[in-house]
């Protein structure tokens, strides 16, 4: 559970920004990073200190980035820019390069049958862990929880639009939460 989850209080909601109008409301939050899920590399230069001047962390889905590719290069230029503090992506040679060129990752898994958490298993064994999982739809997070345990930094992440969820979620051992449902951060 290496720095994220150290970084992160237990429940807590990370907001996930679908749109940059969000930005100053995912600010305000109690959440220490934000997950930034569109844009292009154009805008971090921009974002990124003014997410710093909060004292927060922004991480950016690599994969969903435009401007950019989530290739070896990609990665050390986010990096030796510093226009990130880590990234999200479900490619496992991102998630590599990312921690190789210390920022810290989060793993984003789509745990949609049995051999999904098969294959997150086999990653687990392959290569070193990322500092979390992001799972995806959130309900599928306790399952993967009772089978990898809590080894692992998780959250929980999709499909979450009340309040009775979020709490049942984390009742259940789930870290944290990243949603773009604004009332709930």
């Amino acid at each position: 559970m290496k720095g994220l989850c150290n970084l992160i209080k237990k429940n807590t909601i990370i907001p996930a920004i679908r749109d940059l109008n969000d930005l100053d409301d995912a600010l305000k939050t109690e959440s220490p990073i934000i997950f930034l899920l569109t844009g292009s590399i154009l805008i971090l230069e921009d974002v990124m200190p003014i997410v710093k001047q909060f004292n927060k962390k922004l991480f950016i889905n690599i994969d969903l980035l435009e401007g950019i590719a989530s290739d070896k290069k990609g990665i050390e230029y986010l990096a030796r820019k510093q226009l990130c503090d880590g990234i999200i992506s479900t490619k496992n040679n991102a998630i590599k390069t990312a921690m190789q060129e210390n920022l810290m990752a989060v793993q984003r898994v789509f745990l949609i049958d049995s051999n999904s958490l098969k294959s997150v298993v086999n990653f687990l064994e392959k290569t070193s862990q990322p500092n979390a999982f992001e799972i995806l739809p959130a309900i599928a997070a306790p399952y993967f929880l009772e089978n990898i345990g809590t080894k692992v930094c998780l959250i929980a992440g999709g499909l979450v639009s009340k309040k009775e969820e979020v709490l049942e979620l984390f009742k259940k051992g789930i870290h944290a939460i990243s949603t773009s449902a604004k009332d709930l951060w």
